[in-house]
């Protein structure tokens, strides 16, 4: 087995290809190859696998926000707003995709739903630093820079890299 992180993921790919063979009505296998994709940068084989997990099974939460996520790195933030709502309504527990919905509406220039989206990624799970630097971020935007500074603060406290939020709040001033 080799030692190449890529090539073992290209492994698993080719693996669960030749397994949809004598599948193809597996919403698994595609959902496990669509994350493989995923981890090998390849958004668009992806988003073609999370099509067929949701064409398979309509309900699967994950695939809908992993979709989300590849339509993220595609700068395709308004597919990927759909697919994590699609994801909150089918998890409304989901913090994560309550988190990136909110950065994707910052990206599009909606801080107000940003900071409601962050706010409740926030309270499903209070220890997501990522939240708080997006809620700071739309806070940025709406003007309000002592909320955005106690979101700041609470991000770094959390582990958020300070060199990183910086510049993140520096582009929403710009906004």
């Amino acid at each position: 087995m080799s030692t190449d992180p890529v090539a073992r993921l290209q492994a698993a790919v080719a693996d669960l290809t030749a397994a949809l063979l004598s599948g193809p009505e597996d919403a698994s296998l595609y959902f496990r190859r669509g994350v493989l994709y995923g981890q090998l940068a390849e958004p668009l084989k992806a988003i073609d696998d999370f099509d067929e997990t949701v064409r398979l099974a309509p309900d699967h939460a994950e695939a809908y926000f992993n979709r989300g996520m590849a339509n993220i790195q595609l700068q395709q933030q308004y597919a990927a707003v759909e697919d994590f709502t699609d994801a909150i309504r089918l998890n409304p527990g989901h913090a994560d995709a309550w988190n990136n919905r909110a950065a994707a509406y910052v990206d599009l220039g909606q801080p107000k739903q940003a900071a409601k989206d962050a706010t409740e990624a926030i309270r499903l799970n209070d220890k997501l630093s990522s939240a708080y630097a997006v809620r700071a971020m739309a806070h940025t935007s709406l003007g309000d820079e002592a909320k955005a500074r106690e979101d700041a603060a609470a991000a770094q406290a959390l582990g958020f890299d300070r060199t990183q939020l910086t510049f993140l709040l520096r582009q929403a001033r710009k906004t």
